[in-house]
């Protein structure tokens, strides 16, 4: 592999990365999934870590670096207008969480829709590029979360729950989430993705997540599962020296990573597009902000949970089709 595959394959892991590491800060509100204690936490993530550098291995072992087929772009796209839609919606219900004066969902949807417009254009390689200085930017920020509540941390604090192996599998397997960025891996650089890569983008969440957890319970202790958005609490109790409201700083790249996050969909629903019927100009992007303005107003508030089941299921069957394509394709050629 040359040097130029290297770092476009690079590139994409880190757009990936970013992407993925969105839901480490902002607690997803869809998921109606509890906060759990950081022993039980660590130890179910564990389990789900090893569970989806599994399935990953498999995924892109089977993908290599082949164009995907009619059928796996289609479902990709479908699963990506559901998760662009669940995105904004917990988009705009933390933005109004965290800020004294609401935001109009429209005046939302729009500044959120506009930069994914200009991201989705610019490129996955460019995307990338963004996502470095914004990688680097949440690395300081759970370096100053850190700093700025180590006073209020003890060890007293962390609990120490009966966990199971049985209650600790139940868990990992309940709350497992199949992100769409990884199965967009494939798909992002010419030479596809990596094994290895994936599960050094998974090692580094699971890092993160195991992190905040250890940092959330020993600042709150107990009350730290009863909270709703953890990492933002623990930001709104730290200060430095005079400074004491540190979390409008800590919300605004968390932001970024929500754009980039929103912005990579978008790109990764136009590249798919193309593959399916090829189109000039933006008409992919019309055709995804359509397709997504339906679906938003047709979950918000309502329907949720059912479109998050459905997005695994369309990923689940994304899964399937890429062994089930090389398998056909060797009935074909034999």
């Amino acid at each position: 592999m040359n040097r130029e595959s290297v770092f476009e394959r690079k590139q994409a892991g880190t757009l990936v990365l970013a992407a993925f590491l969105t839901d480490s800060f902002i607690q997803p509100f869809g998921r109606q999934t509890e906060v759990l204690p950081a022993r039980t936490a660590i130890l179910a993530g564990a389990l789900q870590f090893a569970l989806l550098c599994a399935v990953m291995a498999v995924y892109l072992r089977w993908c290599g670096s082949e164009k995907p087929g009619p059928v796996r772009s289609l479902l990709l796209c479908g699963a990506l207008v559901l998760s662009i839609a669940l995105e904004v919606i917990q988009g705009e219900r933390f933005y109004n969480y965290v800020m004294q004066q609401r935001l109009a969902a429209l005046l939302f949807l729009i500044l959120v829709f506009g930069a994914a417009y200009y991201g989705a254009f610019a490129g996955v390689q460019a995307l990338g590029r963004a996502a470095w200085p914004v990688l680097a930017l949440a690395a300081a920020s759970v370096l100053v979360l850190g700093w700025s509540v180590a006073g209020q941390m003890q060890f007293s604090h962390l609990q120490t729950p009966e966990t199971s192996a049985g209650t600790l599998a139940k868990l990992a397997l309940t709350r497992f989430y199949l992100p769409p960025e990884l199965l967009l891996l494939p798909f992002l650089c010419p030479k596809g993705g990596s094994g290895k890569g994936a599960a050094k983008i998974i090692g580094a969440i699971f890092l993160a997540n195991s992190l905040l957890a250890l940092l959330g319970e020993m600042t709150m202790g107990t009350a730290y599962t009863s909270e709703s958005q953890p990492v933002y609490t623990i930001a709104r109790l730290g200060g430095l020296s005079v400074f004491r409201r540190l979390d409008a700083l800590h919300v605004g790249v968390w932001l970024l990573l929500f754009l980039i996050k929103i912005s990579l969909y978008f790109a990764g629903f136009i590249k798919l597009w193309q593959s399916i019927k090829p189109c000039k100009g933006h008409c992919p992007y019309w055709v995804a902000l359509a397709a997504v303005m339906v679906t938003f107003l047709a979950v918000w508030n309502q329907n949720e949970a059912a479109a998050m089941a459905v997005q695994q299921v369309l990923l689940a069957l994304v899964l399937l089709a890429a062994p089930l394509n090389r398998f056909l394709k060797g009935r074909r050629t034999a």
